[in-house]
């Protein structure tokens, strides 16, 4: 949100005070909210507030990134307010979004406050997701990002929304949200800050503490699209490869599941277990020859198995490397990007088309690996998440009230979308950046991989073990029936079934152990189900780079499996 950090650098400026017990809230009607916000350059303006009774649902209409209606939410005070800030003029355009709030009961409420993060390239809050937050107790709070579109429309690129989603609607949502808040619960500041986020989510997430060490306690990072200027030359790189040599090498649906259903067969043993789970995908010897022919009904193509040779390894630009590809088992979810003709001439290069050249006519043909050194000099919305080094001043203590921040982060072995390898490389350059050992850098920051996971939530064919209250997860189980694969809405909304926030099963309440009461977090018991949504398998989850290893009985309990 431009300076917004600097000019409100402490709620105390607008006389709040602190205190975590008994809380006491305005009427949830527009004069509440009306001149909460008084700051420089800024406006906020009151667009929508209304009350949600226990176990009510709420939905906005015309959100075209966030359509979904929530259920099974606690009373609540939903809040919608546009925030305009010219304080980056002229430097920067000015901004514009919109922010929204959920603010528990007052009986309810426990002093903390929940930012959540957004999804691909979506506009529209993020309501759904915002969810999970209220039922904990936090004040929660999304934003817009400055745009109004689905997730895969690239087109509403201008300068300003550009920056807006890049990091400045973020920043302004939780300096906005936090005044808000206090506001609300009669002038009572908010006692601890944190963040939720997945996928562009996670990215936001990780920009927000490089750019303000003072914005969280704590954030629980999933699978984070950090790297936005490789990340998308990469996609379109890719597709390049499905689409060139007239065809010959493109990977179809058939291929894709010979590939997956191979990667199964050959690795899944070669972890230690035969579980049906891929654990140690990069230790995998994986043999491509033995599903290679010249019958692509039963095999891949030789063209095919080279294709699909280059989306396992890394992208490589005058001896640099852009970007590292998807490991094995993650080739069910590769269709989602470099399935049809249609994604895979428009989405996959609507970045360059819009954000990079701004060229409508930008076509696949045009691509070539300078894009990569066009998108790093544009760096569009400044939005990849690269200042490592930053990071130190939120490990260090400068966050909230001077404490040390601490990062729960994680991503899928399986995931299709955004390369795991990826964020083992923000967690390595990131303790290299701060001047950290390994050792030490485990005190503040633990990544966690999740064998099977697929981006964000639900696994594949491996049915791995995938539910431990990640950025989404629970609301993915009440969203079931809008999926169209004939399941009904599971769960209450939050955490995990069974497992209310139990900080053994659940990752947020575990990143708020370790936030509050130095509980650092050794491993999270993950969940997978049947198809009645009884548990199936358990499964711990480690801290990087340890990972989980068998040691005898029940091959399906999380009590059979130890970290090392």
């Amino acid at each position: 949100m431009g300076t917004l950090d600097r000019l409100a650098g402490g709620l105390a400026r607008q006389g709040k005070t602190r205190s975590p017990a008994r809380h006491h809230a305005l009427q949830c009607v527009t004069a509440s909210f009306a001149n909460a916000v008084n700051l420089p350059g800024v406006t906020v303006t009151v667009e929508r507030v209304l009350a949600v009774p226990n176990r009510g649902s709420y939905v906005e209409p015309g959100n075209l990134g966030f359509p979904q209606t929530i259920d099974v939410l606690p009373a609540l005070c939903a809040v919608t307010v546009r925030v305009t800030n010219t304080s980056d003029v002229p430097t920067k355009p000015a901004s514009s979004y919109r922010v929204g709030l959920f603010l528990p009961a007052a009986n309810n409420y426990n002093g903390r406050m929940l930012t959540v993060g957004s999804a691909s390239f979506a506009g529209g809050i993020n309501w759904p997701g915002m969810g999970e937050g209220p039922h904990y107790g936090f004040a929660t709070v999304s934003t817009d990002n400055g745009h109004n579109s689905a997730g895969s429309d690239l087109s509403w690129a201008t300068p300003a929304r550009l920056y807006d989603w890049g990091y400045r609607a973020l920043h302004g949502a939780v300096v906005v949200g936090k005044l808000l808040t206090a506001h609300y619960y009669s002038d009572t500041e908010v006692a601890y800050s944190y963040y939720s986020g997945c996928s562009t989510g996670g990215r936001q997430g990780l920009r927000e503490m490089e750019y303000d060490a003072r914005s969280f306690d704590g954030a629980l990072i999933g699978a984070p699209a950090w790297d936005t200027s490789h990340l998308m030359p990469w996609i379109s790189k890719v597709a390049t490869w499905q689409l060139g040599s007239s065809g010959a090498g493109k990977l179809k649906a058939a291929q894709l599941s010979i590939l997956a259903a191979e990667v199964l067969r050959q690795c899944d043993a070669q972890d230690g277990v035969a579980d049906g789970i891929v654990s140690a995908p990069a230790n995998c010897a994986f043999n491509l020859s033995t599903i290679t022919c010249g019958d692509a009904s039963r095999c891949v193509t030789p063209a095919q198995a080279a294709t699909a040779q280059r989306i396992w390894g890394d992208y490589v630009v005058g001896g640099r490397g852009v970007y590292e590809g998807f490991g094995l088992s993650s080739e069910d979810q590769w269709a989602v990007y470099f399935g049809d003709d249609s994604t895979l001439t428009g989405f996959d290069f609507d970045y360059e088309r819009y954000w990079v050249y701004n060229r409508s006519s930008y076509a696949w043909t045009d691509y070539t690996d300078g894009a990569v050194a066009d998108s790093e000099r544009v760096n569009a919305g400044q939005a990849t998440a690269d200042g490592f080094a930053n990071l130190a001043g939120f490990a260090a203590g400068a966050g909230v009230a001077g404490r040390p921040g601490r990062i729960v982060m994680y991503h899928g072995l399986a995931d299709g979308l955004i390369s795991p390898r990826t964020t083992q490389r923000f967690y390595n350059r990131t303790i290299a950046a701060t001047g950290r050992t390994a050792d030490v850098a485990r005190s503040w920051f633990r990544l966690f991989e999740v064998p099977g996971m697929q981006h964000c939530w639900f696994s594949n064919r491996y049915n791995a073990p995938w539910d431990f209250a990640g950025s989404g997860q629970a609301t993915q189980l009440r969203l079931l029936p809008t999926l169209g694969v004939g399941l009904p809405a599971v769960g209450e909304g939050w955490s995990v079934p069974g497992h209310l926030n139990d900080s053994r099963y659940d990752a947020l309440a575990a990143l708020v152990q370790w936030v509050e009461a130095g509980r650092a977090v050794d491993q999270i018991i993950a969940t997978a189900f049947n198809a009645d949504f009884s548990v199936n398998r358990t499964r711990p989850l480690c801290p990087f780079p340890q990972r989980a290893v068998y040691g005898s009985g029940n091959v399906n309990s999380a009590a059979s499996w130890r970290c090392a």
